[in-house]
């Protein structure tokens, strides 16, 4: 694996696990709590970030922009699947991007391959949604703030 595909690989490591612990002992009402009618929930995001995970970094790494995992649905993110399919996707994910990172030399990260509607960097796809990560794991993590701030004040919030 090349030097700056570890670097990525450690990164996301670093992000997925910091996922995990922000996920950690989510309950059903907790998920679909929103703050505001257009705010989106935790069930949404986790949707979203395990398409990422499952599809969008693939297909980067791959360089293949109709790359899916044999069987993902094509509606996958009209459905409310639940923490645990959404913590099963998440880790089948993971291994695909790690053994995918792990195949990557330096000159393929310079690559150009069709993102958005045009060509860039293979890099450039994975750091954009390497910041998607992070910034849904952000919104997790405000939402549950949140959601035990409001207990604290009314045990009977979300009861």
């Amino acid at each position: 694996m090349s030097s700056k595909a570890q670097i990525l690989k450690e990164l996301l490591e670093y992000h997925f696990n910091s996922l995990d612990e922000t996920l950690k002992n989510l309950e059903e009402k907790e998920m679909h709590y929103k703050p505001t009618e257009e705010s989106n929930n935790i069930d949404w995001i986790v949707n979203h970030l395990t398409r990422i995970s499952n599809t969008a970094l693939p297909r980067i790494i791959k360089g293949d922009p109709n790359y899916k995992p044999a069987g993902w649905a094509d509606d996958y993110k009209d459905h409310c699947y639940g923490i645990n399919k959404y913590r099963s996707d998440l880790a089948a994910g993971k291994k695909t991007i790690y053994e995918g990172l792990e195949k990557l030399t330096d000159a393929q990260l310079e690559e150009e391959i069709p993102l958005w509607g045009g060509t860039k960097k293979r890099k450039e796809g994975l750091f954009a949604y390497i910041g998607e990560i992070v910034s849904h794991k952000g919104q997790i993590a405000y939402l549950r703030g949140t959601v035990k701030r409001l207990k604290a004040k009314n045990p009977a919030f979300l009861a």
